[in-house]
């Protein structure tokens, strides 16, 4: 099971999966229960501060709550460590989803 913290703040929900790896062993759960969550919401970002690595499937999903979000909504990813920064570079999946050092400057505080 994976372990989600979900928090409102600033007008933006943060999601902040408690693992070290997100891969295709929680991505099913982290689509349906983030994406049940994201509806309706114009920002959503996704704290990376305890995960230090993902793989395709965990990208997929993260694709598949952009999709399930509102036309024009933002996913933003915060604490993205170097692996995932490359990761996500490397499948030009960052020009997808904008990337910030800290939550704080993702929600614009």
């Amino acid at each position: 099971m994976l372990h989600l913290r979900f928090e409102s703040r600033n007008g933006s929900l943060i999601v902040t999966p408690l693992a070290v790896r997100l891969d295709a062993e929680c991505a099913f759960e982290l689509r349906t229960r983030v994406a049940d969550q994201a509806w309706g919401r114009r920002r959503v970002v996704v704290s990376l501060e305890h995960v230090t690595s993902i793989d395709g499937s965990a990208l997929a999903a993260l694709i598949s709550i952009l999709k399930a979000m509102d036309a024009g909504a933002e996913l933003r990813l915060a604490h993205a460590s170097p692996s995932v920064r490359a990761l996500l570079a490397r499948t030009r999946l960052d020009e997808l989803f904008p990337q910030f050092e800290d939550t704080k400057a993702a929600i614009g505080e």
